[in-house]
């Protein structure tokens, strides 16, 4: 039989309100049409809608051209296809929100608070992350949470 020791640290959460962890999240909202040359910045990288041609120097192209491409279901499908494919930290799903408006809803890849320091912008006339939303946000740890050794 073998014995180990074990050390009991001091609680530090509450039973009465425990967490689930969660992935910090944003979410854009699309209420009409996408234009050429609007931009969608995650982290470090730029995501440029184009109607046709290539993205700007540093940005990363999502493409829009052909029919109906520019209409807010489409473009919210292109541009979640373009974060997935090019992002290594966070991951893009399309869908509609309660009042279906066509969304695109960004989530850290990992669970925690890091993925809270991400930033995220737009420059679209027709989209919002909200106001005042300026980085990803909701990450956390559950509690309890396991330590480290």
């Amino acid at each position: 039989m073998i014995l180990k020791e074990l050390t009991l640290q001091k609680k530090w959460f509450s039973e009465t309100s425990p967490k689930n962890p969660h992935r910090a999240t944003a979410t854009l909202t699309l209420t009409n049409t996408v234009s050429d040359a609007e931009t969608v910045t995650v982290g470090t990288q730029i995501f440029e809608f184009k109607t046709s041609g290539n993205a700007g120097t540093g940005k990363i192209k999502v493409d829009i051209s052909g029919e109906g491409n520019t209409a807010p279901d489409k473009a919210a499908a292109k541009l979640a296809q373009t974060i997935n494919a090019n992002s290594t930290i966070v991951t893009a799903t399309a869908g509609e929100d309660a009042d279906e408006n066509d969304i695109v809803t960004i989530e850290y890849k990992e669970i925690g608070t890091e993925g809270n320091a991400i930033a995220v912008a737009e420059t679209m006339a027709n989209a919002t992350f909200g106001t005042g939303v300026t980085k990803l946000s909701g990450g956390q740890y559950g509690t309890p949470c396991p330590m480290n050794n």
